[in-house]
């Protein structure tokens, strides 16, 4: 029995072989995308005084990345575009 492959079988045996990994991450993708809707990421509204926020009420640069990630974090959950009314800082 010879083992010599003709350019065409290690052609067919390739492409077999994509298919085949292209299928098995397809049932993982399948098998994942429900596990995110069991999950639903709900977030709790902060409560908020009645002034909007100015400027001048960011005090450093630490305020500043504090509130530009709430807002992401905020756009990226609910789709909405964010507004923020309010920024405190907390002292350890």
């Amino acid at each position: 029995m010879t083992l010599a492959f003709t350019f065409f079988d290690g052609l067919l045996l390739s492409l077999l072989s994509i298919l085949f990994v292209i299928l098995i991450i397809s049932l993982i993708v399948l098998a994942i995308t429900p596990l995110k809707k069991l999950s639903p990421q709900k977030h709790q509204p902060m409560t908020t005084s009645k002034a909007p926020i100015k400027n001048q009420d960011i005090l450093d640069e630490d305020m500043m990345v504090a509130a530009l990630v709430a807002s992401i974090d905020y756009l990226e959950s609910t789709k909405k575009e964010p507004y923020l009314k309010s920024i405190r800082e907390i002292k350890s």
